[in-house]
């Protein structure tokens, strides 16, 4: 996930450059929302995103990440040290933090784990783990929290 964070970091600042702005807002499903942390975390993101509305992104961790034993999801389990890691990290105070999750997303397991502490958090019940990409109601709470309304 560090390659990805640090390419992520790079393609932020040449969007940045390019059109002459100092902050962007991001949108991040599952592992990407981590990724977007980690971004922000360790890699010099920080203060360059107003906004980061999440979905389905397993902030805690989530146990069916127990199922696989590979490095992603070994990363994923709810005690690994990358989780832990990213958690002792404080969320940047200058951006603002938009998490949508759903007691109905079986990939992120407990459910509340799709919640950063100290964030906005949006339920979406009945939306499940894919339905976030394509059911209209999870991107009007998307746009409601980049406007800075209420999400839900």
């Amino acid at each position: 996930m560090e390659q990805q964070a640090q390419a992520l970091t790079e393609f932020i600042e040449e969007v940045l450059k390019v059109n002459e702005v100092a902050q962007v807002d991001l949108v991040a499903h599952s592992m990407g929302g981590l990724i977007c942390r980690l971004a922000l975390a360790k890699h010099g993101l920080a203060g360059k995103v107003g906004t980061l509305v999440t979905m389905g992104t397993p902030h805690q961790g989530t146990y069916p990440a127990r199922y696989a034993n590979t490095e992603l999801t070994r990363a994923l389990r709810p005690d690994s040290s990358f989780i832990r890691r990213l958690n002792e990290t404080p969320p940047p105070p200058d951006t603002r933090f938009v998490c949508l999750w759903s007691r109905n997303d079986l990939f992120v397991l407990p459910p509340e784990s799709g919640i950063l502490p100290g964030s906005e958090s949006v339920e979406v019940t009945p939306m499940t783990h894919y339905s976030y990409l394509l059911d209209p109601e999870a991107w009007n709470a998307v746009r409601r929290g980049l406007e800075g309304l209420s999400a839900n």
